[in-house]
């Protein structure tokens, strides 16, 4: 695995961009099949992603079928977790459905780095997409390099697989960002106690939070838990207002705030806004709108991942279309997002981006 362009440019079968979960599992189908293949990530490898990091139900065989059985060092403690638990009010808590006995518990920063690795492609990391043209059977992308300097890479197809503010998209349609609501996701990792059973995640929905999503979990020594909130909004009073709710009702203490963090997310998996692509550019994970209830997004990531390598291999073998063979091929994964988000409102009564009744009018939006 290359991690430096030396700013040179070059000529692949395909361009994938990202380097999660999409990205490793489209690199990891090609490469098998023998296309030449070259990933480009912004960061530097491994990088940090927000994220509770559980490999559940499906996620552990598609991980298994293609890449083999986890090292130790992605996991954190506890290694696996009994399942996921959601309280709608007060301090009940109810088992999340789930179809395996148990969750893997891993740092999304070293299952990230090992699934590249073991994908077979070659990687430039701390290299961003800066440019994208198509003409004819050609992808043109221009890429910065770690010292801004620019090199052009040429393939014959790319896949977009960065993310849910992915560059891709935007370089697609500009436009398009305007049409999806976006949400503010923050998370502590903090040193202290509370009354729950750490072979868990938790999800709290009690009318009286501020926050549309409230979570916490543990990795390793930390204590981790965060909010989401409506993209404007200022965040701090839903930490407060989660930070009061978990004192009084679990125990919770905290000792120190070791590190904040936070992130957007659009709403194309929850409305059914997906965005496949272009031409012989494909979107794949987050960047097209994948993400489940919840925020499970890693078996949409890898799905969709494993779809466009299966779909650039059918369009190259009968000289079809690409983006007509994946629209067909990844309705499945659309499928599987819609009843996620279904089976949550079922579970919960309402929406996901919904502030909750009690708290509606106490919230000014863009005030917080």
């Amino acid at each position: 695995m290359s991690a430096k362009s030396a700013g040179k440019g070059g000529t692949y079968d395909v361009l994938i961009v990202g380097a999660g979960p999409a990205g490793a599992c489209a690199a990891r189908g090609l490469v098998q099949k023998g296309y030449r293949v070259l990933v480009v990530e912004r960061k530097k490898l491994p990088r940090y992603k927000i994220c509770s990091g559980l490999i559940v139900d499906r996620s552990q065989d598609m991980v298994e079928e293609h890449f083999g059985t986890l090292p130790e060092h992605v996991y954190s403690e506890p290694r696996h977790l009994s399942g996921a638990k959601f309280c709608l009010a007060g301090d009940t808590l109810n088992d999340l459905p789930m179809e395996k006995s148990h969750v893997f518990n891993v740092w999304r920063s070293s299952f990230d780095h090992w699934l590249i690795q073991e994908s077979g492609a070659e990687v430039w990391d701390q290299h961003q997409l800066v440019g994208l043209t198509q003409t004819g059977e050609r992808v043109q992308a221009t890429i910065r390099t770690e010292g801004g300097e620019t090199v052009e890479v040429e393939a014959s197809y790319l896949v977009g697989a960065d993310g849910g503010g992915s560059r891709v998209r935007r370089l697609l349609d500009p436009g398009i960002e305007k049409k999806f609501r976006w949400a503010t996701f923050v998370q502590l990792y903090c040193d202290g106690t509370v009354d729950l059973d750490p072979g868990y995640f938790y999800a709290f929905f009690d009318p009286s939070l501020r926050g549309f999503y409230n979570w916490l979990d543990f990795k390793d020594d930390n204590l981790i838990y965060g909010i989401g909130a409506l993209k404007g909004e200022s965040v701090n009073p839903y930490l407060e207002n989660l930070t009061a709710y978990l004192k009084k009702t679990f125990g919770l203490k905290i000792d120190k705030v070791k590190r904040r963090t936070g992130c957007l997310a659009t709403d194309m998996g929850i409305t059914g806004n997906f965005f496949t692509g272009l031409d012989r550019v494909l979107l794949a994970g987050e960047a097209a709108g994948f993400m489940n209830a919840l925020g499970e997004g890693i078996s949409s990531a890898l799905g969709t991942g494993l779809v466009a390598a299966e779909a650039i291999h059918q369009a190259e073998t009968t000289s079809q279309a690409v983006l007509p063979v994946y629209n067909e091929l990844v309705k499945a994964e659309q499928e599987l997002t819609t009843v996620s988000w279904q089976l949550f409102k079922a579970l919960v009564g309402r929406d996901f981006l919904d502030v909750p009744v009690a708290v509606a009018q106490t919230v000014p939006a863009g005030k917080g």
